[in-house]
């Protein structure tokens, strides 16, 4: 009888153990899920921006986004022991920002409406990024949000800087 109750412990311990992971991996997953709408949305505004300034800077974010989703990809790796699989980042129902979910206003927005949405979204990348430093699972996955937080800072900040360009 007491081997019968030690496997149920053993087997109530490794489902607790995995439930808190999943927990410890949520947050991860929707950074990956907003950095992978982050792509698409620099890469579609970045075709659509007349301003060359402005077309500039969008494809240079870009860039950084995708490297953020490369990174973020990578601790996934190393916390959970395995790839991320297909979709498995669309799985999550939560977002950082309502504006991750949108798409570009329709062919009559102007470069500044644009501009300005993707301002608003580095801001609330930047909250969601310093939020998730304080409760990540280890001192590796912390330094990683807040470097996280820090790049959304700087994409806001040239943002600031298109939006007045083109706004003038």
């Amino acid at each position: 009888m007491g081997e019968g109750i030690n496997t149920v412990l053993a087997f109530v311990k490794k489902i607790s153990y995995y439930s808190s992971m999943e927990k410890d991996l949520n947050p991860l997953l929707i950074a990956i899920k907003a950095e992978k709408q982050a792509i698409d949305y620099y890469a579609r505004a970045a075709r659509r921006v007349v301003n060359e300034t402005g077309k500039e800077a969008l494809k240079k974010i870009l860039k950084q986004e995708e490297n953020h989703y490369k990174h973020l990809k990578d601790r996934f790796k190393k916390l959970a022991g395995r790839d991320l699989k297909a979709g498995e980042e669309d799985s999550t129902g939560s977002k950082i920002s309502v504006l991750t979910e949108e798409h570009i206003p329709d062919h009559e927005a102007s470069d500044l409406e644009v501009c300005q949405i993707a301002m608003k979204d580095e801001n609330e990348a930047h909250l969601f990024y310093t939020k998730a430093a304080k409760s990540a699972p280890d001192p590796e996955t912390k330094k990683l949000y807040e470097e996280l937080a820090g790049e959304e800072v700087r994409h806001a900040e040239i943002l600031m800087r298109i939006c007045k360009i083109l706004s003038a």
